[in-house]
């Protein structure tokens, strides 16, 4: 399967850090909208710190492509919010 990180910018998607603080700023973002930022955030913090010491690359790239896919998803719900229109299937 094809990686998902394509539809991020490459400076985002190949920097481990960047992918986190770009999940954290989401996660800031929704949870000021529904009132449970600090949930929100642990739950990003946990993912990542319990990830860290991982040393496979497969299993590297596969929870970068979760992390992206779950931005692209926020993403494109943000988007149909504010237009109106439904963008995926």
């Amino acid at each position: 399967m094809p990686s998902l990180q394509k539809a991020l910018p490459p400076e985002l998607a190949d920097n481990a850090l960047r992918l986190y603080r770009e999940c954290l700023r989401r996660a800031k973002f929704i949870g000021s909208q529904k009132h449970n930022t600090g949930l929100l955030v642990s739950m990003v913090r946990q993912q990542f710190k319990k990830n860290m010491n991982e040393t496979d690359p497969d299993k590297i790239q596969k929870m970068k492509d979760d992390a992206a896919r779950g931005l692209i998803n926020h993403i494109i719900y943000e988007s149909e919010k504010m237009t109106g229109r439904k963008f995926s299937g």
